[in-house]
């Protein structure tokens, strides 16, 4: 995997050290090395570059405070930014199990924990120990390679649009927030938004990323412990996105009314901003009565194979216009086998902001979810009804 060495210990500026020695060892081998002596630094430079082949972290790091010494760890830096490089804790000092766990749960397989020996005529062994854990690293996570470069591809085209836009309106930021605006929309949206349009369309470009996609496909399968569970988490997070406290209301936020009765936001974006402060459209639906209908389909499900027939699972593609499933639905946290069942013919309802307010839940529907949800909405409630084909018709046109 290709990318920058980002080696962060308190003494690799001090020369007579041997951190020092062994970061300058670790640069002889032609591979860039990026070095970092404190933990402001470090934790400036993981938000400003966002991939690297490898991070080489000191556990203890001494700072300053009015004038007295005290030793810092960099956990919450870690726990506060999930980068997505090869970490290295190379130090000397014995960290916790219950840390090292906690590393863990966030970073999985691409956390590992070395030992470092300080000792003059270890230098040599202890870069060779680097290189190696590097090298069995990539060899067993072939799979992280598209990712990786796919964070490169993100960064280049970033750089690139942002370049484009400032050459064409150094104001476009303003021009965008404006119209916006006075559009009646939410602004940070819109703004973020066109970015996004652009740096989609940049990177369906990128051939080094499209040839690595096609080569992950005919990767043999990473093991892990429950392959549907798994699926589920994966498409859970495909399906949602966990909000924070502070974002703007949008449309395909999941509101929560009571314990039994969920929603689904489907005011337009456009105009969120001008109702929110008085009424907003939803679509609701009662877990109970979803409970309810998948209990019937896996009875149905059961009372099938025990008869050794094979089960239609496809109401799960909604093939019926009147209703609507989402599967994996967040109604609790980390439990991935629920399904929403959304019935057209009751669902639509109005609340005022006394309502509504406050009862956001922690998920939105995602995109293009949220909009196929809405176009099959407003499809079913415009159908037109038409008189039936006479069969003397059909038979003509049969001839």
């Amino acid at each position: 995997m290709e990318g920058v060495i980002l080696f962060a210990d308190d003494f690799v500026f001090s020369h007579n050290d041997f951190e020092s020695r062994l970061f300058h060892r670790i640069k002889e081998n032609g591979i860039p090395v990026l070095p970092i002596g404190n933990l402001t630094d470090f934790a400036n430079t993981i938000k400003s570059i966002s991939t690297f082949k490898a991070i080489i972290l000191d556990w203890e790091f001494i700072e300053m405070l009015d004038e007295q010494k005290f030793t810092k760890n960099p956990l919450d830096i870690l726990k506060e930014n999930k980068f997505y490089s090869l970490i290295f804790i190379y130090s000397h000092t014995q960290i916790g199990a219950e840390t090292q766990e906690s590393l863990k749960q966030i970073f999985g397989n691409k956390i590992e924990f070395l030992t470092k020996i300080k000792e003059e005529d270890q230098i040599e062994a202890e870069c060779n120990k680097i290189f190696e854990a590097i090298k069995n690293f990539e060899a067993s996570n072939s799979h992280l390679q598209t990712p990786f470069l796919w964070s490169h591809a993100i960064n280049k085209s970033a750089q690139d649009i942002f370049n484009e836009l400032e050459l064409s309106d150094p104001n476009w930021i303003k021009e965008i927030y404006s119209n916006a605006v006075k559009d009646g929309a939410e602004p940070n949206s819109e703004v973020i938004n066109v970015f996004q349009n652009l740096l989609n369309e940049s990177i369906i470009q990128n051939d080094n990323l499209i040839k690595s996609l096609a080569n992950a496909a005919t990767l043999a399968d990473v093991p892990v412990a429950d392959k549907e569970e798994s699926l589920a988490k994966l498409y859970n997070r495909i399906y949602y996105t966990q909000l924070l406290s502070t974002a703007p209301i949008m449309t395909g936020d999941i509101f929560k009314f009571s314990e039994d009765e969920f929603a689904v936001l489907i005011t337009p974006e456009c105009d969120i901003n001008s109702k929110k402060a008085t009424l907003l459209e939803f679509l609701k639906f009662s877990k109970t009565a979803a409970s309810s209908f998948m209990d019937r389909k896996k009875k149905e499900k059961l009372k099938k194979e025990s008869k050794g027939e094979s089960y239609d699972d496809s109401f799960f593609n909604n093939g019926v216009p009147s209703r609507h499933l989402l599967l994996s639905f967040p109604f609790e946290s980390k439990v991935y086998n629920q399904t929403a069942f959304i019935d057209f013919e009751t669902a639509f309802v109005v609340k005022s902001k006394a309502e509504f307010d406050g009862k956001r839940s922690d998920y939105k529907l995602n995109s293009p979810y949220i909009y196929q949800l809405r176009q099959r909405y407003l499809a079913y409630i415009g159908r037109v009804g038409v008189p039936a084909i006479p069969p003397s018709l059909k038979s003509f046109n049969l001839k």
